[in-house]
């Protein structure tokens, strides 16, 4: 398991290192000059110059790659081009409202697609579950922005149950928090409790008919007994995986759903340094979606590991 674990940590900081080259290079050839959003096109040559040097953009491209890279190893992300600030600073602040968004949204995506998954497999092929798989499929296809403008109408403009928009941070209390990430956070878990609930179907219709539940039922467990102290625990560790392979898409989402609620997180903030080639922060940031990714599949690969044991002499 040691051996297989160490391979898996290898892998991902392979990945970690080629993403950096490929992010680098992306940003590189992304069309339009930092100097020249900052100073305006009426800018004079000569201001546009001075102004690369003062950002180290006028050395080569391999000098700019490593300067970033060995100012990441000693804890320095270097300056925001338009904020003026340390990006390490930027973007820990940003943070704090985009991964309680992201962790609410996973919490409310596992709670609404398990259970949902799991009623439609113990009634396969019935009403119920044709009911619950045809809604499942409208609910993964509906766009995150369209639903997040519909709740926004309904729960916020209409019946006046949550605001509107906007993110005051945590000091004035945990509730109000919740409260402004919840509508966001519904958003963002409802195409993907969607999919959850889908893959929890397939899983669970899929273990209970392995040999073990028939052992199981030989030895006596009751229907329900089996189900929750067998069948389910052996198939949500599949979908501990399928966890992995969709934060990227949660990411994604929160970008969306960010910027319709306007809340000032990682997503918005990403957004806007695109917008005005702010080239340390989106270099950053996107290595930190990259890194936090990787990281959690990691963890999400020992605690595999650890639920089956038949997994510890392969790779995840």
């Amino acid at each position: 398991m040691m051996i297989g674990l160490a391979q898996t940590i290898f892998g991902r900081l392979a990945v970690l290192a080629i993403a950096s080259v490929i992010v680098f290079a992306l940003l590189s050839v992304l069309p339009g000059d930092p100097a020249t959003v900052m100073l305006g096109l009426d800018a004079s040559p000569e201001s546009i110059a001075a102004l690369h040097h003062q950002l180290g953009l006028d050395a080569s491209p391999i000098t700019r790659y490593f300067r970033w890279i060995f100012g990441l190893f000693r804890g320095n992300a270097g300056t925001s081009y338009v904020y003026d600030v340390p990006v390490s600073g930027l973007i820990l602040e940003r943070f704090q409202s985009t991964l309680p968004l992201i962790i609410l949204a996973t919490i409310l995506a596992l709670l609404i697609g398990l259970p949902v998954g799991a009623v439609a497999a113990t009634n396969r092929g019935k009403r119920l579950d044709l009911t619950l798989m045809a809604t499942l499929q409208l609910l993964k296809s509906i766009p995150d922005f369209w639903l997040a403008m519909m709740m926004t109408f309904l729960f916020s403009l209409t019946l006046h149950w949550f605001p509107a928009g906007g993110f005051s941070g945590w000091n004035n209390g945990v509730i109000s928090g919740l409260r402004a990430l919840t509508l966001p956070a519904i958003a963002l878990a409802i195409p993907q409790a969607a999919i959850i609930a889908r893959f929890m179907r397939s899983s669970l219709i899929d273990t209970l008919e392995q040999d073990f539940i028939r052992t199981a039922r030989a030895q006596g467990y009751s229907r329900q007994g089996m189900l929750w102290q067998v069948a389910i625990p052996n198939a949500v560790i599949p979908v501990l995986t399928l966890i992995g392979i969709q934060l990227p898409v949660l990411v994604t989402g929160s970008i969306i759903v960010e910027n319709v609620f306007n809340i000032p997180g990682c997503g918005k903030l990403l957004l806007e340094a695109v917008n005005q080639r702010d080239i340390p922060v989106v270099q950053n940031l996107v290595m930190l979606i990259v890194a936090g990714v990787l990281l959690l599949n990691l963890g999400l690969s020992v605690i595999i590991r650890w639920l089956d044991p038949r997994l510890a002499g392969g790779n995840t």
